[in-house]
């Protein structure tokens, strides 16, 4: 039986505590279901999706993780109007129609803060599970947004980003001043 776990973001970028996180509900067993988030249900403004999609499939493939992990686009298939958000609960309902068991849910450290705030986040817990892993690595996105925005090089994130990542964001000049 295949157990899957969903692991929702924004991944803007996607950086090594992400894939951490990945590689260690992988060694549980699980099947990942990496999800870009569409439009943040938080109202949190991104880099385009397509962007993030790609960066997500190219760090999988860093890590050689695609045949456990893969990256999923069901949030712009269930994008519906231009300001509804797109929350977790339905997604991992949408999911659980078409896998052959439901997906748990997959979070990192940083969810605990602000778990009480996600729509469902009850009915997540009670339908689906939770499984929360810890970062090996203390970093966020919007940190390295703000320093590749201050005029940090690329080279100097190179413990969190995998190579196909800072290739594609030279390649299309995103995350710059």
């Amino acid at each position: 039986m295949t157990q899957y776990a969903m692991y929702g973001g924004s991944f803007d970028p996607i950086h090594t505590g992400h894939l951490s996180v990945v590689e260690r509900a992988i060694t549980l067993g699980y099947h990942i279901l990496v999800v870009p988030a569409y439009r943040h249900a938080f109202g949190k403004q991104s880099e385009a999706f397509e962007h993030r999609v790609r960066m997500c499939e190219l760090a999988l493939q860093d890590r050689h993780l695609q045949t456990q992990a893969r990256v999923c686009t069901i949030e712009q298939t269930l994008a519906r109007a231009e300001d509804m958000p797109i929350y977790t609960y339905d997604v991992l309902c949408a999911l659980r129609s078409h896998l052959s068991h439901p997906p748990c849910l997959l979070v990192g450290p940083d969810i605990a803060d602000e778990w009480t705030r996600w729509y469902q986040h009850e009915a997540i817990d009670r339908e689906f599970g939770r499984l929360s892993m810890p970062m090996t690595l203390a970093i966020r996105s919007s940190m390295l947004r703000q320093q590749l925005h201050d005029g940090a090089g690329l080279n100097s994130l190179n413990a969190y980003l995998t190579p196909s990542v800072r290739a594609y964001m030279v390649a299309h000049g995103i995350y710059r001043a």
